[in-house]
């Protein structure tokens, strides 16, 4: 035992610079981890604790458990790529051990000891700063309204052990995989196949992609059958087992691709483009490794960022077709219905309110009473006078009537919000008033427009039976025909704040658009972690080819010849990166569109998409070019 602590210490200061790449990410992952766990913690301890309305810690638990998991899959993929990038470039040494005696077991346990110490010294470091740096989100928790003013997260070692659980096993599995080859076949074998990549991909690993592919189209299509948030969600999806497919296949498409490039480039008869495409093809695995990070930077930034702007985009188009009004006025100020009512050429007034409430749409699990209390849902109802059968509100209810909420007790439901909890038109859901009462509420209408108007809504016969009082929130005008301009010239004279409808759903969008604000750091933070790794394992690759650049010298390769070669390989990568990320996250695209906005288009944030284009090539160029030149120089 102590032997063999000893031959791995003496192997990892051998092989510092690989180790030192993939600690760097280790603690990286280990800090984005650990500040998920704060939020997540923080978020189900006092969620746990309170019975009071509010919900800003339930709020804060659903927001971090959805990132978490996002994270979560993020990060293990990188880390697998991360180590097994590092112990890939190790393989003739892993097959030498086994030339001169080694066997698989002793191989198997060198490299799990390394993995070990990376860890041992890696994870501490990273999970220290994302323990007391989780607190730095403080502020946009704050104004995205996830927590009120005030609010302290809570540290505890929780999230830092359950960082490790995650982290030791992801990387051992990593590694014994990567490994794997060389511990499995003879030692002679072992030697021959450090000097080629294998020809063909394992039977496994491509029907595994298949799968991954299938499943990826079936999600991909799901809101052509389920329109809305929840079919949309689920289509969203599709762009992780897109991207996950084309790493398991990735060989075979770098290999297809340069192939390719080759036929198209051979009439050219371009040295240097034909030698990086042929290494492109005899080299594609490890190819992959860089192209695949890259990859999913663009994926998951392209699909985040144009999943965000389709809701908007969506919220906007029902607001649009729900207001009926000529003009809209912000009752918050002040301004009652009866003022706007008086004012000369006014038709019809529509007021509508607030409240803060919790909501439990789903029933008590009987199975773990102790999370109960996380099926309450915080936010705000809206509150539609009595008689609100108006044309000048819309909701699309597609069961019941908007008029029942005249009776006590009632509530309209947005179709989204009632997507797989098994409740729908006629049954009940728990609501708890600003004073702390819980009571049964009969939901006696179903809409469609709930990213417009919210998920829910109740009548003011609800609050006057229970004794409270809506926020004021804004006046639905419509006005005498061609009346609009001069009623709203004499409401601006009377103070009141007033606009026409584009006006007011522009706003409306704006203002979701900063309630993402929160969203897009996470996903910075998230993109950040992505770069740096990829930009990690491209420099392990290229550090590397001290040995392969030397032979292109002696078998008469120019200096020339080598750096456009080298540049060459560069661009393919970039090239490579973009195509497959974009091809991985055009179907979830293509879904969103149709599922929110009625259209097969897709809604692309383009300078998003741009920015990550120039990342990647950013990255590609400066972690390949000048290292593999100094390589070059150094040979």
């Amino acid at each position: 035992m102590t032997t063999m602590w000893f031959f791995s210490r003496s192997s990892a200061r051998a092989n510092r610079a690989s180790l030192t790449g993939s600690a760097i990410i280790v603690a990286l992952a280990s800090a984005l981890l650990t500040a998920t766990g704060v939020l997540l913690e923080s978020g189900l301890r006092t969620g746990l604790a309170s019975d009071t309305v509010g919900g800003s810690a339930m709020l804060l638990a659903m927001v971090a458990s959805s990132f978490a998991g996002t994270t979560i899959l993020i990060v293990v993929f990188m880390l697998s790529s991360t180590i097994a990038g590092a112990l890939r470039q190790r393989r003739r040494e892993l097959a030498l051990l086994r030339a001169i005696g080694a066997t698989g077991s002793q191989v198997r346990s060198l490299v799990t000891r390394e993995v070990l110490m990376v860890l041992a010294v890696a994870a501490p470091v990273g999970a220290v700063p994302g323990l007391f740096g989780a607190r730095l989100l403080t502020p946009a928790l704050e104004s995205s309204g996830i927590v009120p003013a005030g609010y302290e997260l809570t540290l505890s070692p929780v999230p830092v052990v359950a960082t490790l659980l995650l982290l030791v096993p992801t990387c051992l599995l990593a590694a014994r995989l990567a490994s794997r080859e060389a511990v499995r076949t003879s030692p002679t074998a072992a030697v021959q196949q450090s000097q080629a990549e294998p020809a063909r991909l394992g039977k496994a690993r491509i029907a595994t992609a298949v799968y991954l592919t299938a499943g990826g189209v079936v999600l991909a299509l799901t809101p052509f059958f389920l329109p809305g948030i929840g079919g949309t969600m689920a289509g969203v999806m599709s762009a992780f087992l897109l991207i996950t497919a084309g790493a398991l296949a990735g060989p075979a498409i770098v290999a297809w691709l340069a192939e390719r490039g080759l036929r198209a480039t051979a009439p050219l008869g371009w040295a240097s483009g034909h030698l990086a495409l042929a290494n492109a093809r005899g080299f594609s695995r490890r190819l992959t490794t860089a192209v695949v990070p890259l990859a999913l930077l663009i994926a998951l930034g392209t699909v985040q960022s144009a999943f965000d702007r389709t809701t908007v985009a969506a919220a906007g188009e029902q607001l649009t077709a729900g207001l009926h009004a000529d003009l809209v006025v912000d009752a918050s100020a002040g301004t009652t219905a009866a003022q706007v009512a008086a004012v000369p050429g006014v038709a019809a007034t529509f007021a509508t309110g607030v409240v803060p409430a919790d909501v439990k749409i789903e029933d008590d699990d009987e199975e773990m009473p102790l999370f109960d209390s996380l099926s309450w849902e915080a936010g705000s109802l809206a509150v539609l006078p009595r008689g609100a059968g108006s044309d000048i509100l819309d909701l699309d209810v597609r069961e019941g009537s908007v008029a029942a909420l005249d009776g006590v007790d009632t509530v309209a439901v947005g179709r989204d919000a009632l997507f797989g909890t098994g409740k729908g038109y006629g049954d009940t859901i728990e609501v708890r008033w600003p004073d702390g009462e819980e009571r049964t509420a009969t939901i006696v209408a179903v809409y469609g427009r709930s990213l417009g108007f919210g998920d829910l809504v109740v009548g003011e016969a609800t609050l006057a039976a229970h004794g409270l009082a809506a926020q004021p929130d804004s006046i639905l005008v419509q006005t005498a025909p061609g009346a609009a301009d001069d009623v709203e010239r004499q409401l601006a004279a009377l103070g009141a704040p007033v606009r026409d409808v584009a006006a007011h759903v522009e706003a409306v969008k704006g203002s979701g658009a900063s309630m993402q604000d929160l969203s897009m750091i996470l996903l910075l933070a998230l993109l950040g972690f992505v770069t740096l790794a990829g930009a990690n394992t491209l420099a392990m690759l290229s550090g590397q080819r001290g040995g392969e650049l030397a032979l292109l010298r002696r078998t008469g390769a120019t200096g020339r010849q080598l750096t456009a070669m080298v540049l060459v390989e560069a661009v393919f990568v970039i090239g490579a990166a973009v195509l497959l990320g974009t091809v991985a996250v055009l179907p979830a695209l293509v879904g969103a569109g149709y599922g929110m906005l009625g259209t097969p288009l897709p809604v692309v944030d383009w300078a998003m998409f741009g920015g990550l284009a120039a990342v990647v090539a950013v990255v590609a160029l400066v972690t390949t070019v000048p290292i593999t030149l100094r390589r070059r120089a150094a040979s």
